[in-house]
């Protein structure tokens, strides 16, 4: 039996969907050929090779749902987002909130789809309701409700974009983490444009959010939104703003923190005097003197390189909670990037061998 239409559940012929519509190669953004890869945010993100920006397809939709109600979004984003993806301003009119927003729930969606078929078996991914929930809203082309988003700038590196989901879970002090996310967030870089998306899964924790950034809040709103305003979500700080961490919770002693389960690697454990650390690629470990994680706690942190019996190579900083991975990939790459960190060398000698490493210049 054929696999049927992830929005409508038609078990018509499925056609090839663009995670973003064709027009957006067409405006003016650079093409030229970078490294694709998508996974769980846990995990080594899966090699799609090199290729030019914005062509990824999936196969998950009908004709109807393509050529119908996901097309009039796509001409409604042309029309209001190309200006402020190609770095200009514009004020976003009441009328065109809603399809805007509805537009960056269904660019999230089918972006989730990317993954392979194992992978959603598995649970990864977002659920089937989500998908015939936006699908219900066709004609009013309007997001999910218990939903809010955001409109801003990015500024970065030319050709760097982005789709990026975070489950999260509502978060109250002595209270254990959920055993399932609550709500999820939706992040877009695309040009020089930020859009972002909270959805609460759960609509009864529904919280009030605004951005740290200070940037627009699109839906719900009725008012126009002048774009850009507040400070631009930069390279630097990417990953704090898709993960929610410059999100400001508007109930106190309540917060949302990415669920554990979904966005972070198994605790470390200490194994003859050296820290155990899980690697990306889920099957091995890396490990790092005690030493380092007492400096730690100190306030003083290392950046250092290590590598795993699938000869993926890792840049590791040290941080206040723990010990993350900044960069992955090919050892001579991930040498180049340690080679460029500013700071000093250290050679650490202990019972358990020789480690090197270099302190983290702070200013």
């Amino acid at each position: 039996m054929p696999d049927p239409c992830a929005f409508c559940g038609s078990t018509e012929p499925l056609t090839r969907e663009h995670v973003f519509g064709q027009w957006v190669s067409k405006i003016g953004l650079d093409l030229s050929p970078v490294q694709h890869g998508a996974g769980p945010l846990n995990g080594m993100p899966r090699d799609m090779g090199e290729q030019p920006p914005f062509r990824q397809t999936v196969k998950s939709f009908c004709a109807s749902c393509n050529n119908g109600w996901m097309s009039r979004l796509e001409v409604a984003a042309q029309r209001v987002l190309t200006p402020l993806i190609l770095g200009g301003s514009a004020t976003i009119a009441p009328a065109d909130q809603a399809v805007i927003a509805a537009w960056i729930q269904k660019t999230a969606l089918t972006a989730m789809l990317i993954s392979s078929k194992e992978q959603r078996e598995s649970g990864y991914g977002l659920s089937p309701v989500e998908y015939r929930a936006l699908y219900e809203l066709r004609e009013m082309m309007q997001p999910l409700d218990a939903s809010r988003f955001w409109v801003g700038r990015y500024e970065g590196p030319a050709g760097f974009w982005a789709v990026r989901v975070t489950p999260l879970s509502v978060r109250l002090p002595g209270i254990a983490e959920p055993d399932l996310p609550q709500c999820y967030l939706m992040t877009i870089i695309l040009g020089g444009l930020a859009l972002q998306g909270l959805r609460f899964t759960t609509p009864a924790l529904e919280i009030e959010m605004t951005s740290e950034l200070g940037m627009p809040q699109l839906w719900p709103s009725r008012v126009p939104v002048s774009v850009p305003a507040g400070q631009p979500c930069t390279r630097a700080s990417f990953l704090r703003f898709a993960d929610g961490k410059l999100l400001q919770s508007g109930v106190e002693h309540v917060e949302l923190r990415p669920w554990t389960h979904a966005a972070e690697l198994p605790q470390s454990t200490i194994v003859g005097g050296k820290v155990r650390v899980p690697t990306l690629c889920g099957k091995h470990f890396f490990y790092y003197p005690v030493a380092l994680l007492e400096q730690a706690f100190r306030g003083r942190f290392y950046v250092f390189m290590t590598a795993c019996e699938c000869q993926t190579a890792y840049l590791i900083q040290t941080e206040p909670d723990g010990a993350h991975c900044k960069a992955a990939g090919a050892a001579d790459d991930i040498g180049h990037i340690y080679e460029n960190v500013p700071g000093d060398e250290f050679l650490i000698q202990d019972e358990t061998g020789e480690f090197v490493c270099k302190e983290v210049v702070t200013r």
